[in-house]
């Protein structure tokens, strides 16, 4: 049973990287949270910002085979995340756009609730293969590839602008001129 759980929780993680990953591709500074603060994310996994705007994203990977969609009390929770965000920020709820991205659907009630909330949703996200590896240009000029099992993987971002780029294998990020971020030791 533990083993189910975690693997689950993986899938997750997966997906959630995979969306920040769209939006990052977009031009969107893109925070982690859920794979950075697990349930203290108060149910926004990817803060995406753009300019003075933000855009939160709660990610839901769900089993079609199961066919249990995205419920009600999610949106609630998505939209109420949302202004505690700005409330906490101290920025316009205007400048807050919350969004559910689903790899299955909402329930015809949660949608109701979207649309009267003003929660945006996405269904049917499928995950998709994408080049999850992180390349990044450090302050010191530093070129090192980050794998989604990295330590520092979740908190870095990829800015194009800096020099940073997506790999699709460490072959690819090697020849790109890049190497393999050391492991932390501490110390």
């Amino acid at each position: 049973f533990e083993r189910r759980q975690k693997s689950a929780w993986l899938a997750g993680i997966a997906y959630e990287r995979y969306v920040g990953y769209l939006y990052e591709s977009k031009g969107f500074d893109v925070a982690y949270q859920g794979a950075t603060l697990g349930v203290s994310d108060l149910g926004i996994d990817l803060v995406c910002r753009r300019a003075d705007h933000y855009t939160l994203v709660q990610c839901k990977r769900l089993s079609e085979a199961k066919g249990i969609p995205v419920r009600e009390n999610t949106v609630a929770q998505t939209y109420g995340a949302a202004l505690f965000f700005s409330h906490q920020r101290g920025i316009a709820a205007t400048s807050v756009t919350p969004i559910i991205v689903t790899s299955f659907e909402l329930s015809e009630q949660a949608r109701e609730f979207a649309n009267a909330l003003g929660v945006k949703f996405q269904e049917r996200r499928a995950f998709a293969r994408y080049p999850a590896i992180k390349c990044n240009v450090g302050k010191r000029g530093e070129r090192i590839y980050h794998l989604p099992f990295d330590q520092q993987y979740d908190v870095t971002s990829v800015v194009p602008a800096d020099g940073d780029s997506w790999a699709t294998s460490a072959q690819e990020a090697t020849s790109l001129g890049f190497r393999r971020a050391f492991r932390w030791r501490g110390g």
